[in-house]
């Protein structure tokens, strides 16, 4: 008896020191592994070019690095991350601008792509044309870098089809907390950060609400973030809202002078347009 107690005793001091080993879940450092993407990004700008086909190429011969280039552009993106807001560095390259609508964060666009690693592995592509919801339905490298080109001019084929010239041609930068962050894909590693050739085709303005203020518009603050903007306080941002003062009279029935455009009819000129304003008369 006395001594399967101390067995039991040796197991459990056994379990207890296991148990005290086990490693403890650290916070995942989003700030640190910004700063990380960023080094990695511009250490590859440095060390290549644009080559005669517009591609990317690793200098060898003295060739001028991309990163020196005077049409390669940095922004800061913020983005919330747990109780911290994290900047981001975001790269664009513009190798043609584009002639017509330049997109919005909360518009569609129509985009040829390829994606590809640091490396040179390309994970994705479309050689034809990609409708995507630059608000939500892409990663944030995308929702904040394509809105610097501007669409191509379209033709109409006949059968269906369509074709685009003179359409907006770059290259995104993109560090991985803007792409897949910690999480990573089934083709991208965590904290791996990626490159795109773009193309902007065409863009469509949405409407989100469907109260013929385009959503692009419903921005009112010019903070960029859409969602932040709720006129009436009732939870729903006014992209989402179809009555953005909540008079009860939807945002559409207030175009006094039947424009469709709700936004320059103000019948107490207050400059304050009547969709927006609960006292109007």
């Amino acid at each position: 008896m006395k001594y399967k107690l101390l067995l039991i005793i040796a197991l459990l001091f056994i379990y207890a020191s296991s148990c005290g080993d086990d490693p403890i879940d650290e916070p995942f450092d989003y700030a640190a592994q910004a700063l990380k993407d960023n080094d990695s990004l511009v250490k590859y700008m440095q060390e290549h070019f644009l080559n005669q086909d517009g591609e990317l190429e690793e200098i060898t011969n003295n060739e001028p690095a991309i990163y020196d280039d005077l049409n390669l552009f940095e922004e800061t993106v913020t983005l919330t991350r747990g109780d911290e807001d994290i900047d981001y560095t975001l790269y664009h390259y513009v190798s043609e601008q584009g002639l017509y609508d330049q997109p919005e964060r909360v518009d569609r666009a129509n985009v040829i792509y390829k994606g590809f690693k640091l490396d040179g592995e390309v994970f994705d592509r479309n050689d034809y044309g990609l409708w995507v919801d630059l608000f939500g339905g892409v990663i944030s490298g995308w929702s904040y870098g394509i809105i610097h080109f501007k669409s191509g001019e379209k033709t109409d084929l006949g059968d269906g089809t369509f074709s685009y010239s003179d359409t907006g041609k770059g290259i995104l930068f993109i560090p991985s907390g803007l792409a897949y962050s910690n999480n990573g894909t089934a083709d991208i590693l965590p904290n791996e950060s990626i490159i795109f050739y773009i193309e902007l085709n065409e863009v469509f303005y949405m409407d989100h609400d469907e109260d013929t203020v385009y959503s692009r518009f419903e921005d009112i603050n010019e903070d960029g973030k859409y969602s932040d903007d709720d006129t009436d306080e009732d939870g729903i941002p006014n992209y989402l809202d179809d009555d953005d003062d909540g008079d009860g009279v939807l945002t559409k029935d207030e175009d006094a002078d039947g424009d469709g455009d709700p936004r320059n009819d103000d019948a107490d000129a207050d400059d304050i347009p009547d969709y927006l304003d609960s006292d109007t008369p």
